[in-house]
């Protein structure tokens, strides 16, 4: 038996994604089943991704136009035609179609749906519902987010072949710390995508902190695109509290230094950073988007409005205020994640949906 996983992933660092199809792939060996990999052609020069083309088969797939090129069908129909495959699942939504047209009959087809998508209007919009109403009739969607689920019944994907499957992040890669003071960084936040990811919101409510003459550090971690639509948001202002950091292969040298984790996301579906800063027992700033239903759970976890930089201002306050969090709060965060959202934990419910175990 092999299963593929079909990945429009091509990032610097493998991450908790690439850590839970390993985790999964190891399952799946235990049961005498191969796994192979489709990457983004981007993938090819990472670390990574070489690591796994030493034990099995990958193959890469365009990135540009990939749902329209006739490389990308031809590809993954090189892809069937060379392996005898029993389950394909297909992340991120880019070689959903591709990946279900070219699929012999037999094969069982899996969307995972990653991102916070919208029905759309005009061409995008049609797209989706072609996606999600027509082609989608053939394949099971599991989502990180049962939000997210909702808005692709809406476009017409059958609701019976729909389920939701939260993320779980590797327990191993999080190194657990007690709450302090003495860190390099008030505010930790990851801010790759600055309109998406609220940076905006958060210097807004940082330039409150500032007027009320708060003295605070705040460490905002971007990359490349981050930069220019930061200079740009600025407009040569240099806020003294702004440090900019770029990404780190070890998450928890971040942590580490950092008292509190903000996510002021305008759209999520599952935060894997949110997650991961609970777990290392920092108290976490986030909006209250869909998507993170799931960190109600959690008492370390302080929810503010969508889009209210005031909001997110008081919260801020309360912990420069001197605000700690309780040692027994930070444990029973710490155990809900571990008995609900670690890698073991998905792993199962991947294998239940592929028929491999018996449902709970």
């Amino acid at each position: 038996m092999t299963v593929l996983q079909v990945c429009a992933y091509g990032a610097d660092y493998p991450g908790n994604f690439i850590a839970s199809l390993e985790a999964l792939e190891k399952a799946l060996a235990a049961k005498s089943i191969r796994t192979i990999y489709a990457f983004a052609e981007s993938a090819a020069d990472k670390s990574w991704c070489q690591r796994i083309s030493k034990r099995t088969k990958v193959y890469f797939l365009p990135v540009a136009k990939a749902r329209i090129l006739p490389k990308t069908y031809q590809m993954m129909g090189k892809i069937y035609a060379e392996n005898n495959v029993d389950i394909v699942h297909s992340h991120f939504e880019l070689y959903d179609i591709p990946a279900t047209v070219m699929a012999p009959k037999k094969t069982n087809v899996f969307w995972h749906l990653h991102d916070p998508i919208s029905v759309g209007h005009g061409l995008r919009g049609m797209l989706w519902r072609f996606q999600y109403d027509v082609v989608g009739r053939k394949a099971t969607l599991l989502s990180v987010a049962d939000y997210y689920r909702k808005t692709v019944i809406d476009m017409g994907f059958p609701e019976k072949q729909t389920a939701t499957v939260l993320n779980g992040i590797n327990l191993n890669r999080v190194r657990k710390q007690a709450y302090g003071a003495d860190r390099s960084y008030d505010f930790l936040t990851f801010g790759w995508d600055f309109e998406r990811k609220g940076d905006d919101l958060i210097l807004q409510a940082c330039d409150l902190l500032e007027r009320d003459g708060y003295k605070f550090r705040l460490l905002l971690n971007g990359n490349d695109l981050t930069w220019p639509k930061l200079e740009q948001y600025l407009n040569g202002r240099k806020p003294t509290y702004l440090i900019c950091g770029d990404p780190v292969s070890d998450i928890n040298l971040l942590f580490d230094e950092s008292r509190l984790f903000i996510q002021a996301s305008r759209r999520e579906t599952f935060s894997y950073a949110v997650c991961e800063a609970a777990y290392a027992g920092l108290p976490v700033i986030s909006s209250d988007i869909a998507g993170l239903e799931w960190a109600h759970e959690l008492s370390t976890v302080t929810f503010f409005p969508n889009e209210d930089a005031h909001a997110l201002y008081e919260a801020m306050r309360v912990f420069l205020d001197g605000r700690s969090l309780p040692e027994h709060e930070i444990h029973m965060s710490r155990k809900h994640i571990e008995d609900t959202l670690s890698v073991e934990v998905w792993v199962r419910h991947i294998m239940q949906h592929y028929g491999l175990l018996k449902k709970e």
